[in-house]
């Protein structure tokens, strides 16, 4: 990479701040940033960032200005300069989902897949902060997605029961065959229970022996 000296000393300073790189030795950090596996181009407002033209693997530094992120052409978010995209998706076999386009005049470094090889064949503490970075993405979008699931199960849960018919007390007969009702709802049986006892523990159901009473009706409307 060819670049002024503080452009230079900033992107260094960029890199080794984070968290996937914090392990790297920075004397081989600076070594494969001057070297041709890694880029720097100053691209205009609006202009498409990444992936580009003789760059389809590489993690992307945003050294100067910003970029939007783009899924299905949409912009989903903002990112400024100091920010790194890409280290996630380096290694994947599949194309990435994401594009990035320049939400201003910046300035972009690309740090190439095989820069990324070398540091981390160069030492093993490299690879020791790559590898914690992923796993704490994964983990990350493990709860999230638990999150998900225990939504939607409240969700579809909520929907069945207040579509139920009612008894004058506000009660609504649960199946006897829950599994059947894990079914139906399209949820594993543990998820339903779990879904059963948040609603309860929130104060929106009650308990009638086998019958559900609808204590808060709006509150469960909430969940739909």
């Amino acid at each position: 990479m060819k670049a002024r000296k503080e452009l230079f000393d900033k992107a260094v300073k960029l890199v080794s701040e984070h968290s996937a790189f914090s392990g790297t030795k920075e004397e081989s950090l600076r070594y494969v940033l001057a070297g041709e596996d890694v880029l720097l181009r100053e691209v205009s407002k609006g202009q498409q960032v990444f992936p580009c033209y003789g760059v389809k693997k590489a993690v992307v530094l945003i050294l100067t200005g910003g970029c939007h992120i783009c899924k299905d052409r949409k912009i989903v978010e903002t990112k400024n300069d100091g920010y790194i995209f890409g280290i996630e998706t380096l290694y994947l076999s599949a194309d990435c989902e994401f594009s990035l386009m320049a939400a201003q005049d910046s300035k972009i470094v690309f740090i190439k897949k095989p820069a990324v090889d070398w540091l981390l064949q160069d030492d093993f503490s490299a690879v020791k902060s790559y590898l914690g970075f992923l796993s704490a993405e994964i983990n990350d979008m493990s709860e999230q997605n638990i999150g998900l699931k225990k939504a939607s199960a409240e969700s579809k849960l909520a929907g069945y029961l207040l579509s139920r018919p009612r008894n004058s007390k506000g009660e609504v007969s649960l199946p006897q065959d829950i599994l059947r009702l894990s079914k139906q709802l399209e949820i594993d049986k543990n998820t339903l229970f779990k879904a059963i006892e948040a609603l309860n523990a929130r104060g929106v159901i009650a308990f009638n022996g086998s019958a559900v009473c609808i204590a808060d009706e709006e509150k469960l409307k909430s969940f739909i």
